[in-house]
């Protein structure tokens, strides 16, 4: 009895997944869209694994070792870079628009507003704007998901390069030593220093509006512009840390809840790499990329996932949304590539909504 439901759970899971990834296609795909993150910018340059790790000897972040990368910043949820929102960093190990040894999706805010395939279908169906804000019948029900929210969320921040990015969800670490642990990882601007756009706590006693302020004069693709203007003056860098835990007998599966931090006092954030980007690349080109977290080595894999209530069930539905992403590419060769769209913010209507603009 137990096998079977065990083999239901699974199904289970793998029928939610492609369930997930042939709705993306008609709702996303189909219009030349990415599931979330449309409105980015993408530079390439080199990470380089630090010269004195204080992690564990590992085969492929091996000491000084070095990679091409891609590494894209986008506005997560609106294509309007002044509404308030999560902001997203995805860091490709290769110069290349998908193949590659290793990719990190990375999002401001330690914590998830989803953790789990079953909620994050949820939170995917549960999408109304009301009073400005969308998902609120979500956070109605999971309060937990509406207090990772406010703690992912920022506003007016200066810079993508002055932002703190997590990627929340435990992945594999599987040092020389043998010793199983799991990590997640990390990247801060390069002098470490107080992050932009947070939102004080005393400010989000309520909720907030995902909607452009009334008679906003900042640019919707004002951090695009500013991430471009930095990098005609020199390279931008960051530290890329990564924090571990050591595997334990019968592990309680909360270690896996991306809606739980680490407690960084027993979970230290160390230095992993340094990022160093210096070339913007095309329009064209940023669209043609595809990031995947499925794209790992063994030995930083993800971690299996055993039903739609599986903690890990997260990362295996990003893996299986890969054919959505090859969608996308493919409706770019019948309907051409996306150009740049007008901005319009629609200043006479109650439930403002944000700009509609692609990237620069």
């Amino acid at each position: 009895m137990k096998k079977l439901k065990e083999l239901f759970d699974r199904g289970l899971l793998w029928a939610a997944a492609k369930f997930f990834t042939l709705g993306l296609i008609l709702t996303r795909s189909l219009f030349k869209l990415r599931m979330s993150h449309d409105n980015g910018t993408t530079a390439i340059g080199t990470v380089k694994i630090v010269e004195n790790p204080r992690f564990p000897a590992h085969d492929f972040l091996q000491a000084g070792r070095s990679f091409k990368c891609r590494l894209r910043h986008a506005s997560v949820s609106y294509p309007d870079d002044a509404v308030i929102q999560v902001r997203a960093a995805s860091l490709k190990f290769a110069d290349s628009r998908y193949d590659s040894p290793f990719d990190l999706e990375l999002n401001t805010g330690t914590i998830s507003l989803f953790w789990t395939a079953r909620n994050f279908l949820e939170f995917a169906q549960a999408k109304k704007m009301t009073q400005g804000l969308a998902f609120s019948a979500y956070y109605d029900k999971y309060p937990t998901g509406l207090e990772a929210g406010k703690e992912g969320i920022r506003k007016y921040p200066s810079s993508f390069s002055r932002l703190y990015y997590y990627s929340q969800c435990a992945q594999l670490f599987l040092g020389k030593d043998g010793v199983k642990r799991y990590v997640k990882f990390r990247m801060i601007p390069e002098d470490r220093g107080e992050e932009s756009g947070i939102i004080p706590r005393k400010d989000l006693e309520n909720r907030w509006s995902e909607l452009a302020a009334p008679g906003e004069t900042l640019s919707p693709n004002y951090l695009k512009q500013e991430f471009a203007d930095r990098i005609g003056l020199g390279p931008v860098r960051y530290h890329l840390q990564l924090q571990l835990h050591t595997a334990e007998e019968n592990e309680s599966p909360e270690i896996f809840n991306c809606n739980v931090a680490w407690d960084e006092k027993s979970h230290p954030w160390m230095d992993a790499a340094q990022v160093e980007v210096n070339r913007l690349l095309s329009l064209d080109e940023n669209n043609l990329m595809r990031f995947s977290v499925g794209l790992a080595p063994a030995s930083l894999g993800i971690i299996p996932s055993v039903s739609i209530d599986d903690y890990n069930s997260i990362n295996y539905l990003r893996t299986h949304a890969g054919a959505a992403k090859t969608a996308r590419l493919f409706f770019y060769k019948i309907f051409g590539m996306p150009k740049p769209v007008t901005n319009w913010r629609d200043d006479t209507s109650s439930e403002r909504r944000p700009a509609r603009i692609v990237q620069k």
